[in-house]
């Protein structure tokens, strides 16, 4: 067997190690940067749903307290660092930047639920952005 054809079928199989190498690189990668994306978005997931709760307990302490005033005919915003609909007008605004937005609505009572009972509505921006 002549020189030259084994020099080709060695080519031909370097050129193959070298293409399953690099396809086994591309298939590692996006599967790495997925779960990179996925992980970034549960834990967004997390603190919006902490924020919220956080954000209920505010609520709940300013109508425990009386610091917060019935008007049976307007809703009644409070906001944590920023409101998350621009529409919206904050009574009162705080501010803790561990925090994603956080709008907090309570609706006048009304309707056919329990008396003196006031409708709660918690909207939280979803990212969150160290």
């Amino acid at each position: 067997m002549p020189n030259y054809s084994r020099k080709g079928v060695a080519l031909f199989i370097v050129l193959t190690i070298i293409m399953v190498v690099i396809a086994l690189t591309v298939a590692i990668l996006r599967i790495t940067s997925s779960q990179a994306r996925l992980t970034h978005h549960q834990i967004s997931r997390i603190r919006a749903y902490y924020a919220v709760r956080a954000g209920v307990n505010l609520v709940f302490d300013k109508l425990r307290t009386g610091s917060w005033t019935q008007n049976p005919t307007t809703t009644v915003y409070y906001c944590i660092n920023n409101k998350v609909d621009a529409s919206v007008t904050c009574l009162d605004t705080f501010v803790d930047t561990s925090l994603p937005n956080i709008q907090i609505a309570i609706h006048p009572a009304g309707g056919s639920g329990i008396s003196n009972c006031s409708k709660l509505e918690v909207k939280t921006s979803y990212t969150y952005t160290p």
